[in-house]
């Protein structure tokens, strides 16, 4: 059993035997991580500026950056994508850039550092994070998150949840660039201990990759509304112990489909960038009612 970590002080010590994830292809260690947050901590101290978007294809080397920028007192801003409208509408409210974006920003790369340098305890009030709403009524908006909000969901999430994912490695086909990719994906895994897999999007490489381990999936109902029939979920059955809805209404009939084939029944959660997470409630049965989420 993974020892549950404070996101504030998530890297104070370094332990070797704690799983982070799979990184550029790479099976990274906890103290592994912890060499690539100081790296990226060097970076951003040296870096003028208060305020960097990151956008990054891999959700553990964004997560080393984002702790690096934390730990160099950063605010930081979490591109939706890498297209080059959304990079120019951010331009005017950075310092800079880091991660996977075109070489016409700029990006600031993480530097070689003292492999075993000190890492204090965060300030979680001081610690912030600039999330963009979906767009959905205009444009998108700019929303400030601080660590501790976070990490309240994070507690919140583990005390209605965690009992049933010991044990289990994280995939996705959602977005770390986003809330709910951010909690599900990254905070959440790392805090519990549990192994962070990159991103899949296509439901032939989601079998592939869910089979034969411990795993939760986190989604989206348009995904999971999307699932093919002749794909071997079966395979799955016994070893999938959750999947996780939302970022939008699950319609009955999908929900139903995923408890036939994937042999779980989905748990949706309901809430939006400005709150965080409210409600959940599990489909194994039609028409759950929902439920508020520990502390809401």
């Amino acid at each position: 059993m993974a020892e549950w970590i404070a996101l504030d002080r998530l890297l104070l010590d370094a332990r070797p035997q704690r799983p982070v994830g799979v990184c550029d292809g790479v099976l990274l260690d906890h103290a592994g991580f912890r060499r690539r947050v100081l790296a990226w901590r060097s970076a951003f101290a040296a870096a003028e500026g208060r305020d960097w978007a990151l956008y990054f294809d891999d959700a553990v080397a964004f997560a080393a950056a984002l702790y690096g920028a934390w730990h160099a007192g950063k605010r930081v801003f979490l591109a939706a994508d890498n297209l080059p409208a959304t990079l120019q509408a951010l331009q005017s409210q950075v310092s800079g850039f880091a991660g996977d974006v075109s070489a016409d920003c700029r990006p600031l790369a993480a530097v070689d550092a003292a492999a075993d340098g000190a890492l204090r305890m965060l300030d979680e009030r001081a610690c912030e994070l600039c999330v963009f709403t979906s767009g959905s009524t205009g444009q998108p908006s700019a929303i400030s998150k601080r660590l501790d909000q976070l990490a309240r969901e994070v507690d919140a999430l583990q005390a209605a949840f965690g009992a049933q994912l010991e044990g289990v490695e994280v995939h996705g086909t959602v977005s770390h660039q986003h809330i709910y990719g951010l909690l599900f994906r990254v905070l959440w895994p790392l805090a519990a201990g549990r192994l962070i897999h990159p991103r899949r999007f296509f439901h032939e490489d989601l079998v592939a990759a869910l089979s034969g381990t411990d795993t939760v999936l986190v989604a989206t109902p348009a995904h999971l509304k999307r699932l093919p029939e002749q794909l071997d979920w079966a395979s799955l059955r016994g070893r999938l112990r959750a999947v996780f809805s939302s970022g939008g209404p699950l319609p009955e009939e999908a929900a139903r489909q995923v408890r036939q084939w994937l042999g779980v029944a989905p748990t949706e959660v309901y809430g939006s960038s400005e709150t965080g997470g409210i409600a959940w409630r599990r489909w194994d049965t039609d028409l759950p009612p929902w439920q508020p989420l520990p502390g809401v």
